[in-house]
Protein backbone atom coordinates (compact mmCIF):
# COMPACT_ATOMS: atom_id res chain seq x y z
CA UNK A 1 0.00 0.00 0.00
CA UNK A 2 1.56 3.24 -0.59
CA UNK A 3 1.77 6.42 1.57
CA UNK A 4 -0.83 8.97 2.17
CA UNK A 5 -0.84 11.92 0.30
CA UNK A 6 0.63 15.01 2.00
CA UNK A 7 -1.68 18.10 2.10
CA UNK A 8 -0.78 21.74 3.19
CA UNK A 9 -3.79 23.55 4.17
CA UNK A 10 -3.62 27.03 3.63
CA UNK A 11 -6.63 28.94 5.50
CA UNK A 12 -7.37 26.39 7.58
CA UNK A 13 -9.58 28.52 9.64
CA UNK A 14 -11.74 29.58 6.24
CA UNK A 15 -14.80 27.27 4.87
CA UNK A 16 -12.75 26.03 2.25
CA UNK A 17 -10.01 24.89 4.34
CA UNK A 18 -12.23 23.39 7.02
CA UNK A 19 -13.81 21.64 4.12
CA UNK A 20 -10.58 20.12 3.08
CA UNK A 21 -10.17 18.93 6.76
CA UNK A 22 -13.02 17.37 6.68
CA UNK A 23 -12.32 15.17 3.54
CA UNK A 24 -8.72 14.31 5.04
CA UNK A 25 -10.17 13.18 8.21
CA UNK A 26 -12.71 10.99 6.15
CA UNK A 27 -9.84 9.45 4.16
CA UNK A 28 -6.92 8.78 6.38
CA UNK A 29 -5.61 6.16 4.38
CA UNK A 30 -5.04 8.40 1.20
CA UNK A 31 -3.99 11.51 2.90
CA UNK A 32 -2.55 13.06 5.80
CA UNK A 33 -2.24 16.85 6.98
CA UNK A 34 1.54 18.07 6.42
CA UNK A 35 1.25 21.96 7.54
CA UNK A 36 -2.06 24.30 8.39
CA UNK A 37 -1.63 27.72 7.99
CA UNK A 38 -4.29 30.78 9.45
CA UNK A 39 -4.23 34.56 9.90
CA UNK A 40 -6.35 35.85 12.23
CA UNK A 41 -8.11 33.08 14.12
CA UNK A 42 -5.37 31.62 15.68
CA UNK A 43 -7.15 29.80 18.93
CA UNK A 44 -8.99 27.94 16.32
CA UNK A 45 -5.99 27.35 14.20
CA UNK A 46 -3.93 25.94 17.30
CA UNK A 47 -7.21 23.72 17.81
CA UNK A 48 -6.74 22.05 14.66
CA UNK A 49 -2.94 21.61 14.71
CA UNK A 50 -4.28 19.63 17.75
CA UNK A 51 -6.69 17.75 16.08
CA UNK A 52 -4.79 17.06 12.72
CA UNK A 53 -1.38 16.74 14.33
CA UNK A 54 0.22 18.84 11.15
CA UNK A 55 4.01 17.01 10.29
CA UNK A 56 3.22 13.77 12.18
CA UNK A 57 3.87 10.54 10.90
Amino acid sequence: MSRPQQITVLGATGSIGLSTLDVIARHPERYQVFALSGFTRLSELLALCVRHAPGSP
